[in-house]
């Protein structure tokens, strides 16, 4: 079902993408795979900076944050120079397909983001998410997003040590890793609770046994 919705948020693009034309549709998804791109490899620099916290909303919030400040400052630039400037016109046919086909590329990439969000947060433990077969589409989104981003790396000739796949995966398992921490941790004080009520039982008849039986009341002191 999660992956029909994501082939819908591509169509419903697809339309706007449309109405925008192709020149401004190529500006649009350059800008969201170079954003999706810096929110990906500056996650673990974001989430140490001074206010955002260490909790479970902490990656969300840094990635989306990057996320939209960059697309908003790249958008800017293009719109400023490039797409305000000159609209070049294209044939009928190919504006309408290709323009389409960019938006549906854009949409379904950021259904893709999106659903790495809601992973990285407690939303993903739902019975209803996973229900709705959010697991099964996390493998689709994490490889739109590797893909885009490794074509980043190809075209701006970068050598990174990891790959996207590599950088994406090693943010889910720390988050993973996490959230068995947490679990373990609530784990530990209901074992230590069981276990002390029979050491308090004990302790408590031994109590008892010290003090003895009571004293014998001799009626010759009356």
């Amino acid at each position: 079902m999660v992956f029909w919705l994501g082939i819908l948020v591509g169509a419903v693009f697809a339309w706007f993408a449309v109405r925008i034309g192709f020149y401004g549709m190529w500006a649009v998804l350059f800008n969201i795979v170079i954003s999706v791109y810096l929110a990906i490899y500056l996650q673990p620099v974001v989430v140490k900076v001074p206010g955002l916290g260490d909790g479970y909303y902490t990656n969300a919030v840094a990635m989306i944050g990057t996320a939209i400040a960059a697309f908003l400052i790249l958008h800017g630039i293009s719109y400023t120079f490039l797409i305000g400037q000159l609209v070049p016109s294209f044939p009928k046919v190919f504006n309408t397909l290709g323009t389409g086909f960019l938006g549906f590329l854009a949409g379904f990439l950021i259904w893709s983001f999106v659903s790495m969000l809601v992973y990285v947060t407690p939303i993903s433990q739902n019975s209803f998410v996973n229900v709705v077969g959010f697991d099964k589409f996390q493998k689709t989104s994490i490889s739109c997003i590797s893909r885009w981003c490794d074509l980043v790396n190809a075209l701006s000739l970068q050598d990174k040590q990891y790959g996207a796949e590599e950088t994406v995966g090693r943010l889910l398992k720390s988050v993973e890793d996490r959230r068995q921490a947490e679990m373990a941790k609530q784990a530990r004080p209901e074992e230590k609770i069981e276990d002390s009520k029979p050491e308090d039982v004990e302790t408590e008849a031994e109590k008892r046994k010290k003090l003895g039986p009571p004293p014998e009341i001799d009626f010759e002191d009356f």
